[in-house]
């Protein structure tokens, strides 16, 4: 080990103090530590003690991953700080355990409607392209490179509006109608709530990808824990960690029958080693073969000041590695490295921190309703992204930013047709 490698090691010890103030709770800040902390701290060095690694590149990424942890804790802190929103939060989460499911009856009607409308349209799409059919024959392959070329063709079929529905959005309705419907007492939300949660499983297995069907259910498991708690308990942890392990097996004798090593053996090397191998090559890749973008590697500056065809970074790095067609994607900070270096990997980091953080503090400030447990249980799709792509990735179509700013519009027109209605209602009453 080097002497910056035992730094690192000194960043984590303090990492792992934060989290005395951060407690571990089922809440969004305290999960992506905890998370960025078994993947990207004891994982970067289970990788980096086995791997044949260039010395300079090596030295880059550790202190990226130190800046990293500065700046999310940063983040953290200033929204902690800033916020008006910082005390009442406290105070929800320290009682959340003894306060009772409120719901105020408001919009159940369109609820369900949108849920049924949702649901419907998911299905279309799923019949439209045959998915049922196309999963018969992804099953029947027989050899792994058959089945990613199967899923890099399929996978990604519905355009943009379904993909977006099926990552985050309808996960988030069928959270909200199924917490409603038990908060409620009306089975008809309940039901509309089964259907759609069906539908989102099925667009989930219909993008052949091994994990987002079993992220789904461990979002929709973790948010029924939430209900009742938001002790992070040591039980909680091991029947999530044996659920996500049990479907990990599951998808991997699916996707890849014909696996060389054992079961165990790819299992520790996809979750300890392959998330730092993809930080590590493109760190090798930018910019010793490759320039760093400034910018170009964000789609909307592209489509502003770009010319051509964007083509990200990770696609470049796999093409780099022999892997064309691939995508080789990395934790949030190797987009930032792409893009601004350094100071690109310090500054999204803050925004990291601050926009988890935020969200945490906006969803605890609404109480204990099915809106706040279905935006937490939502969030954890937006962590996965953070953990595995570009952040702005996890903030927009991961829903971490997206959902939030849709529930609180949403939440504001449905009190702007309560009042019209409650106005109504009082005017005829009188006449």
């Amino acid at each position: 080990m080097t002497q910056l490698d035992w730094l690192y090691g000194l960043c984590l010890t303090g990492v792992a103090l934060y989290l005395l103030r951060e407690r571990p709770r089922i809440l969004l800040t305290p999960l992506l530590l905890l998370s960025m902390f078994v993947l990207y701290g004891i994982g970067s060095y289970v990788y980096f003690a086995g791997a044949d690694t260039v010395p300079d590149v090596r030295r880059t990424v550790v202190i990226c991953l130190m800046l990293m942890w500065v700046g999310v804790i940063a983040g953290i802190e200033l929204a902690r700080q800033t916020s008006p929103l910082t005390a009442h939060s406290a105070t929800v989460v320290r009682h959340w355990k003894s306060l009772p499911m409120v719901h105020r009856g408001v919009g159940d009607q369109l609820l369900g409607a949108l849920g049924l409308l949702v649901a419907l349209y998911l299905m279309a799409v799923l019949v439209a392209y045959g998915k049922v059919g196309q999963l018969f024959s992804f099953s029947a392959l027989y050899d792994s490179a058959l089945k990613a070329r199967f899923r890099q063709e399929y996978g990604a079929e519905g355009g943009y509006l379904y993909q977006t529905l099926i990552a985050s959005v309808a996960p988030f309705l069928s959270f909200l109608l199924l917490l409603t419907g038990r908060a409620a007492r009306k089975r008809s939300l309940i039901v509309i709530g089964l259907v759609l949660s069906g539908a989102v499983l099925a667009g989930k297995v219909g993008t052949f990808e091994k994990t987002p069907w079993l992220i789904y259910l461990l979002q929709l498991m973790i948010t029924l824990q939430a209900v009742r708690s938001l002790k992070l308990g040591l039980t909680r942890i091991i029947v999530s960690v044996l659920v996500l392990m049990g479907g990990v097996i599951l998808a991997v004798m699916v996707a890849l029958p014909d696996i060389q090593v054992g079961i165990f053996e790819w299992l520790w090397y996809r979750f300890f080693e392959v998330n730092n191998e993809v930080i590590y090559q493109t760190f090798y890749v930018y910019p010793h073969y490759l320039p760093h973008t400034w910018g170009m590697n964000i789609g909307l500056v592209h489509a502003l000041f770009g010319s051509g065809e964007l083509v990200s970074a990770f696609h470049h790095v796999a093409n780099f590695f022999g892997s064309d067609g691939a995508t080789f994607d990395a934790l949030f900070i190797a987009d930032a490295w792409v893009d601004f270096s350094y100071g690109g990997v310090l500054a999204l980091s803050v925004l990291v921190g601050w926009v988890v953080k935020t969200a945490d503090l906006f969803i605890t400030n609404l109480g204990k309703t099915p809106l706040s447990v279905a935006l937490l249980g939502s969030g954890l799709y937006g962590l996965f992204q953070l953990l595995v792509t570009s952040a702005f990735t996890a903030f927009l179509s991961g829903g971490l930013v997206l959902i939030p700013l849709l529930a609180a519009a949403s939440s504001g027109l449905v009190n702007d047709l309560s009042r019209v209605t409650s106005t109504s209602r009082e005017a005829a009453w009188r006449r």
